[in-house]
This record gives structure tokens, sequence and C-alpha cells, in this order.
């Protein structure tokens, strides 16, 4: 550690001579001046080394011990440091790089955005953009909890949104907001439909008339529960019309549903040509220089695979980037597939779908089954499927809710 420390200082060795240089040891001991690596040439003469800065100290005690110094070398930071010092050019230069570094690290080059999975990284982006939070923008200069509430204020399908900028790298942090429970105008009237065609097993009316029995058959598009309520009144008695309520229930049903998927029996494979070209682009802040010229790549297929490096400077991130894009060629051609991997593959596709089907109203599956066939060079697979669900499915109809003469009554009291 000793060594370290000395060669970090910097020291000067020394060759001293004269009559008794044995004093100068002594001067230096108790001047607290301190020295190291001592040795004796002769009995008039000795090596040591000192501190870079004791030299001049070390020179005015020679002269009280009459003996005579003679440098023999320097070395250690501190001289480093003084002969780097006498070179302006080197130093202006490495001043105005470190100057560079730390006011070029302050621009904005990534921004990421986490938390997001219905509204698009595009959309946020964009919206960033506009309040001024955008890759070449001065860090500093973004009041960060300002501009997040104005593009929150643009962004209606999020709840949170907070930014954090870190050197040139901002993270932008975002809740999606949940979804907004549909609120129901009670003065629209409507009827209770059905969506499929099912057996009834159970139904239930809250608000309306029930227009079927439990065991009904029923098609879709039926009325299940109608919205006008026939106000009826004792044999004989003029008639009072109809109530028009929001009708609203639920209806049970059987039903069995066939949804069908088909894919070809061939697909087109890649076949990689060999040719590849790599295109270096520069980007500094908001500018961008392009270092490649036009191939005949360009005329054939080919996959382009992006790849983007940072540029640092000292360990310190610099807002520049190096994108290199390679495009590999290639042609296409067809392959036969595997028939009994395509047939599971739509299976599951099918199966997917009945599911989102049955979640969506809350339904159950009672039994499946498939049939798959090939017209065509197609592959075509059918599931039947029998199940249990709610079909019921509100239409609104036109006017407001409330008391109606029917027609003809209302003919009648016009003679």
């Amino acid at each position: 550690m000793g060594k370290l420390v000395n060669l970090l200082r910097g020291y000067v060795e020394l060759e001293v001579s004269g009559a008794f240089p044995e004093r100068l040891l002594n001067l230096c001991a108790q001047e607290q001046t301190r020295f190291w690596h001592l040795q004796w040439i002769d009995d008039a003469t000795f090596v040591f080394r000192v501190y870079y800065q004791d030299l001049d100290k070390v020179r005015a005690l020679a002269e009280r011990a009459l003996c005579v110094l003679a440098e023999r070398k320097r070395g250690g930071g501190a001289v480093a440091a003084v002969n780097l010092m006498k070179r302006w050019g080197f130093v202006a230069g490495l001043c105005l790089c470190l100057l560079a570094a730390s006011v070029l690290s302050k621009f904005l080059l990534v921004i990421e955005v986490t938390g997001n999975e219905t509204v698009s990284t595009a959309a946020i982006l964009s919206q960033l953009r506009r309040v001024g939070v955008r890759p070449g923008a001065y860090g500093p200069s973004i009041p960060q909890r300002a501009a997040a509430n104005d593009a929150l204020m643009g962004l209606p399908g999020l709840s949170y949104l907070a930014i954090n900028i870190y050197g040139t790298r901002a993270e932008v942090i975002v809740r999606e907001a949940g979804e907004t429970p549909e609120v129901l105008d009670e003065s629209v009237p409507a009827d209770v439909v059905a969506a499929e065609d099912g057996v009834i097993e159970d139904i239930e009316a809250e608000r309306g008339q029930a227009l079927f029995e439990d065991g009904a058959i029923v098609s879709k598009g039926e009325t299940l529960i109608a919205g006008a309520i026939d106000l009826r009144e004792p044999e004989g008695a003029a008639s009072s019309g109809y109530l028009m309520v929001r009708a609203a229930g639920s209806a049970i049903a059987r039903t069995w549903r066939s949804l069908e998927e088909t894919v070809p029996l061939t697909a087109q494979v890649k076949e990689y040509t060999g040719r590849e070209v790599n295109r270096y682009t520069l980007k500094i802040l908001w500018g961008r220089w392009e270092f490649f010229k036009n191939s005949s790549i360009y005329d054939s297929r080919y996959d382009k695979i992006t790849k983007t490096e940072p540029l640092t400077l000292f360990g310190i991130e610099l807002p520049a980037r190096v994108v290199t894009t390679t495009l590999r060629g290639y042609t296409l051609r067809e392959e036969p597939i595997d028939r009994d991997e395509a047939e599971t593959r739509l299976r599951d596709l099918l199966s997917a779908r009945l599911d989102r089907l049955m979640a969506a109203g809350g339904g159950e599956i009672l039994r499946t089954d498939y049939v798959a066939r090939v017209a065509d060079g197609r592959l075509t697979v059918t599931l039947l499927a029998e199940c249990r669900e709610d079909i019921a499915r509100t239409v609104e109809l036109p006017g407001e809710t409330g008391h109606r003469v029917d027609a003809a009554s209302a003919a009648r009291d016009g003679k």
C-alpha cells in the first residue's frame, strides 16, 4: 500500500555526496521529511527518494548539511501530471472531451416504456413527443411531473404515467386504466333477444314480459323478453295500452355451435441465398448519417436484422448510436406440411375460439366433436360443440320508456 501511495504522489531519486552526508538524513528526520529507498554507494555518497513536492525543501536542507544533490530520475503520478500540463494541446483536448461528455450525456437518446399492454408504445411515444420528451431533448430542461401530467391527459387509456430521466435514458412507467363500466340509459326501451339457436332450460325476466317458457325451442333473433308490457283491463273495459320498459333478464339454453378453420397443406419456406449487405448509420442527437450505397439485394426478398450500439467515452455514454442493419437475401419454396400436425394446430385454434365465446357469455362446454376433410390442397377442420350458455342479448328500441296507448285504442279515441 505504501508503494502505491508513493507512486501516486510522485517521487524524485537523488544522489547525495559530501563530507558528512548522514547529516542530511538527520535534518530530514528532524523536519519530518519522508525518504525511502536508501542505498549507500560509499562512505561519502548515498541514493534515496523523496516526494516530488518535498524537493525544494530537501535542497535547502542539503545546503545546510554542506552536501551536493544530483537528480537521477523522477517518476509517479505528480510528475506525470506536471509533464502533461506542459502539453497544452493535449490538456485542452482532454478538457474539451470531458466537457463534451458531461454536456452531451444530458441529452436523451433512449426512451423506454414499461407497463403497457393494450395501449401501444408508439401511441405513448407520439404523445410524449408532443410534450417535449423525445430523443435529442435536453434532459435537465424537462419538467418531469408536468410533462407526465400533460401526456396523461392525451392518453385516455392510461390511469398513471411517470417519467424518470437517468442521463441519456428516459424511463416511462405507465399503468393502464380499467374498463369503464357501461352505463345503461333506463329511459331507452329495449327487448331481450336470443343470440343463438337453442333450447331454453331456464328463463328469468328481471324487467319486461317473458314470451317463452322452459323447454321452448328458440331461433337466433327471436324476442325472449319483451320490453312492452300489455296493461290488460277487466273484460269489457277500455284498453289501457302498454308500458314500455328496458327489458332485462337471462335465458340459459342448450346450444349447438359449429366453428371451422382451414389451412393449405403446403407452406412457403425461406431458403437463404448467402448474400448479405451491411448498412451502417450514425445517429447523434437528432442528426442521422448513413454510410452505405444502394445494393441489388433490394430487388429480392430479404430479412432485416438491426443492431444498435451506444458510443462511450471514459465509461460515459455519449448521445450517439451506431446502427448496423444486416440484410439477408432469400427465396421461397413450397414444402408439404405434416397433416396430423396441421390438424392438431387447427383443433387448438378452434378450441381457443370456443373458449373465448363461452367466456364472453359465462357458458360451459358439454361435448365437442371434430370433423376433418381435405379438398383442393387445403385441410378443413370443423368443431361441433354442445354448450350451455346465456343467450340473452339486449336490443334497444326507438322511443322512450313509459306508458303508451296502442294504435287501435288511439284510432277509437280519434273517432
